[in-house]
């Protein structure tokens, strides 16, 4: 009897992992497809260069930057970030 009742248990766990891992994909799908991708989308089509990683002049000697000065103050200097 306990054998028996051992193998429903171990067939019962290898159905659910099995259901588990169906719903595990299509959730993360349906999450990704519905909000991940109209994100991309807009900034592939609004904003193409969030970040601004275009190289600038092509016949410049350089590519630095300056950095901005912001300014030195106390509360500058406790938020670094």
């Amino acid at each position: 009897m306990l054998s028996a009742l051992k193998a429903i248990w171990r067939g019962w766990k290898r159905a659910v992992h099995g259901l588990n891992a169906a719903i595990a994909f299509v959730l993360m799908s349906f999450v990704y497809w519905t909000t991940m991708m109209p994100v991309a989308l807009g900034f592939k089509l609004f904003r193409p260069d969030p970040i601004d990683r275009g190289l600038g002049d092509p016949d410049a000697d350089t590519y630095w930057l300056a950095p901005r000065d912001n300014g030195q103050d106390v509360r500058r200097a406790q938020r670094p970030w």
